[in-house]
């Protein structure tokens, strides 16, 4: 496939300050773009943060 674009994972809230592990599979020989996203509430007085770690590919 190709000009496809994934979300994952879908939605995911994590209000419980712990970590949450994400795997997607991919294809050898393909190109791939990884696209780190937050989303902040605009929730005023209540701060929005997200933490990405130990992004692996192999």
């Amino acid at each position: 496939m190709s000009n496809t674009t994934s979300t994952i994972p879908t939605n995911t809230c994590n209000i419980s300050a712990t970590w949450t592990q994400v795997t997607a599979r991919m294809t050898a020989n393909h190109s791939y773009t990884l696209a780190l996203t937050s989303h902040n509430d605009n929730y005023a007085g209540d701060a929005t943060y997200t933490r990405f770690d130990d992004i692996n590919v192999n």
